[in-house]
């Protein structure tokens, strides 16, 4: 490490930091030189004294000039070159070089292609062109508000390329931050004719979907899809592989036509974007469930057929968009825009350090993520550069809607942004994320968390109590804690609000405006799986016993108001053999299991008739606080039951839940008949007397 370094921290501050094994670092005196024959003497201002080094905050002169050297000196003859840190977060800054036009990257035309990168900070720009086994550099010239370009004549359609900045006393190479594809394992950026994957048409024609609330949205990974041997897909592992139909295992149909089995509205797909730790040459060497970014919104290669080949993995993953369409399926894509895997390494980082990342005041990253690291989407370049994400992801690819992870850690108006933008694209596009309290350095105020719901109308959150109330906490130390559906009876009312998506105020807990901001999800990715959870909290209970509990979730996912969400496998009883945080566990431990599936065959049928009946019912999808105080109303039973009834001019369904291991009997003044018994079957013999088994829902409706 050097004995001495000097930042530009604001405009006319400066801080220099001398270790001690210097001089003990007690110096006295500061100039700078730089090009030109500058020279500018320094003030101390004031100094902190530290067990290895002195830090000095000086004046700056007020001349200093972006994209020039300049040199710091002190009395003892030392000398280091001046590094911009954060200065780069001053308003004066944004002022100075945010860019407002929308021709960053690489702009490909058939007889040029036109490169434009913002890095206002840096002293040089070049470019490093590879087009065949030829490689060239380009110097790239300094233009308005920070922006390096050059224009490279000729066809560059198969060209990729890597910029090389000095910036801060070193020279360093990157990607492009707005780069649209890659080699394998992120080597280059590719110059990308995007007519090539427009061209991929999509002639599907979806109706409209009228609220968030008609979604059924189904969680699953790209690779874990057609990993497992008995799949039966030509290829595994990728997006080719998701595409092929006529697959199944005995009488389980397995990879797409499964999706296509289930009735689901919606895909919403593990990350797709290019992330850091699987090898895209030799994907089965390692495993990665992809929160783990590496770009903005180049896609990931290891899910490509040949990841070498950056058009490929663009085209593969358009050909699968096209296909689930045609499948009566929308796909929503898993964005891990709060944080990068490796500051150091990312492109971000590497064209302009210390913008794009969050600081906490005493000059630390931010760490909500608890990745190392987080985000700032304030910068309006960071928002600029999102924005830009959620164009590509909607005009090349035609995806339908985005999930964010950890959104808490953005904030308000970029996602508002956001928002905006995407349902200018698609009005029914779905937009949510994990509004969770992070603790990130925003103020509480600005997250777009939860807890500020009411300033983000149109984007649904994940609703954690809806899962703690019905299946209990899921953490690792809380596994061991039941919930309404796994025996905790005096969760009974607590259960009442969940079945309202929380949207519903007094006598119930309201936590959100309306239903559609509700993402019901008793189970994600995310820690135990159901059937997981169940070894702890319900290990005393026989296996029959525990499916049925897994079907009475699996039931009130899709028939409680709000917008409901089901993880792969959790249709199956799908297990994790108890490891809760797989994201690097492999292929065994994630991959569907269709062995599984097939044996468990009546609870997938199960699941299937609980979608097709929200989606037949439009009481079970209402879209505000007062439809539903008009046509629903709830009773908490003695025995510990609920009667969820819904109600309008013409419809009257009941929904039974007896969570106990009794069977509860029921007696009606008037006829009904069974939309959904136990086992999902329904019949049109009228009664007056029903048995309610334990551990069931049961669907019923006037005779």
């Amino acid at each position: 490490m050097s004995v001495m370094r000097a930042f530009v921290d604001d405009f006319g501050k400066i801080t220099v930091v001398v270790s001690r094994s210097f001089y003990g670092g007690d110096t006295k005196g500061f100039y700078i030189t730089g090009e030109d024959d500058f020279y500018g003497d320094c003030l101390v201002r004031y100094r902190e004294e530290h067990s290895q080094e002195i830090i000095y905050v000086l004046t700056a002169p007020a001349d200093l000039e972006f994209g020039k050297r300049y040199y710091m000196h002190e009395e003892h003859g030392k000398t280091c070159e001046l590094e911009l840190r954060f200065i780069v977060k001053s308003k004066t800054f944004d002022e100075m070089f945010t860019y407002t036009r929308d021709d960053l990257g690489a702009n490909y035309q058939p007889t040029h292609t036109d490169f434009a990168l913002w890095a206002p900070t840096a002293i040089e720009a070049r470019l490093k062109l590879r087009l065949g086994k030829n490689v060239n550099v380009y110097t790239m010239k300094r233009t308005e508000r920070g922006v390096f370009r050059v224009r490279v004549e000729g066809n560059l359609k198969n060209a990729t390329y890597i910029y090389v900045l000095e910036i801060n006393g070193k020279i360093i190479d990157t990607l492009d931050p707005y780069g649209l594809s890659s080699n394998a394992n992120s080597k280059e950026s590719a110059v990308i004719d995007v007519n090539e994957i427009l061209e991929i048409e999509d002639h599907a024609k979806l109706m409209e979907l009228d609220s968030p609330c008609d979604a059924v949205i189904y969680e699953c990974s790209v690779r874990d899809m057609t990993s497992h041997p008995l799949t039966g897909t030509t290829d595994s592992r990728t997006f080719k592989a998701l595409c092929e139909a006529g697959t199944s295992f005995k009488q389980t149909p397995t990879g797409l036509d499964y999706l296509s089995s289930l009735g689901v509205t919606h895909v919403q797909l593990q990350p797709v974007v290019d992330f850091a730790t699987v090898d895209e040459v030799f994907p089965t060497k390692n495993y990665n469930w992809g929160y783990d970014p590496a770009q903005i919104f180049a896609l990931e290669g290891s899910y490509a057929s040949k990841p070498n080949q950056p058009y490929v993995r663009m085209k593969e993953f358009k050909e699968l968009v096209c296909t689930l369409h045609q499948r009566n399926i929308r796909v929503i894509l898993d964005l891990v825009w709060n944080h990068m895997y490796d500051v150091e390494t990312s492109p971000l980082n590497r064209t302009v350090p210390y913008y794009y990342f969050r600081f906490y005041e005493s000059g630390y990253y931010s760490n909500g993520s608890y990745c190392g690291n987080d985000l700032d989407t304030q910068k309006p370049m960071m928002r600029k550069l999102f924005l830009r994400g959620i164009k590509v992801f909607m005009e090349l690819y035609g995806v339908d809607g985005f999930r964010f992870d950890l959104m808490g850690i953005m904030d308000i108006e970029t996602m508002n942004e956001i928002e905006r933008l995407t349902h200018s694209y698609k009005k029914d596009a779905l937009i949510y994320g994990e509004g969770w309290d992070m603790p990130t350095a925003l103020a509480p105020e600005e997250k777009a968390s939860l807890y500020n719901q009411v300033h983000m109308p149109n984007i649904g959150h994940f609703n954690d109590v809806y899962r703690d109330v019905l299946k209990g906490k899921t953490s690792d130390t809380e596994r061991f804690l039941k919930g309404y559906l796994t025996g905790d009876l005096s969760a009974s009312f607590d259960a009442c609000s969940a079945l309202l998506g929380h949207s519903v105020g007094e006598p119930y807990y309201k936590r959100f405006s309306a239903p559609t901001q509700s993402i019901n999800a008793i189970e994600t990715h995310d820690n135990a799986t159901t059937w997981d959870k169940m070894h702890a909290c319900c290990g005393e209970e026989p296996r029959d016993q525990r499916q049925k509990r897994q079907k009475m979730m699996i039931a009130l996912t899709l028939l409680s108001q709000g917008v409901p969400f089901i993880h792969a496998g959790m249709e199956y009883c799908g297990t994790k053999k108890d490891i809760s945080n797989s994201y690097m566990s492999g292929d065994e431990i994630n991959g569907m299991n269709w062995q599984r599936a097939d044996h468990n065959e009546n609870i997938v049928s199960y699941t299937k008739k609980c979608i097709a009946l929200r989606r037949r019912e439009s009481l079970f999808r209402l879209t505000s606080e007062e439809e539903i105080r008009k046509h629903v109303s709830l009773i908490v039973c003695e025995n510990g039951d609920l009667i969820y009834e819904l109600f309008d001019d013409d419809t009257d369904i009941r929904v039974m839940i007896n969570p106990s291991s009794q069977h509860h009997l029921y007696n009606f003044e008037e006829p009904w008949v069974t939309l959904l018994d136990e086992n999902g079957n329904a019949s049109k013999e009228p009664f007056q007397e029903y048995y309610v088994p334990g551990c069931s829902v049961v669907v019923i409706t006037k005779a």
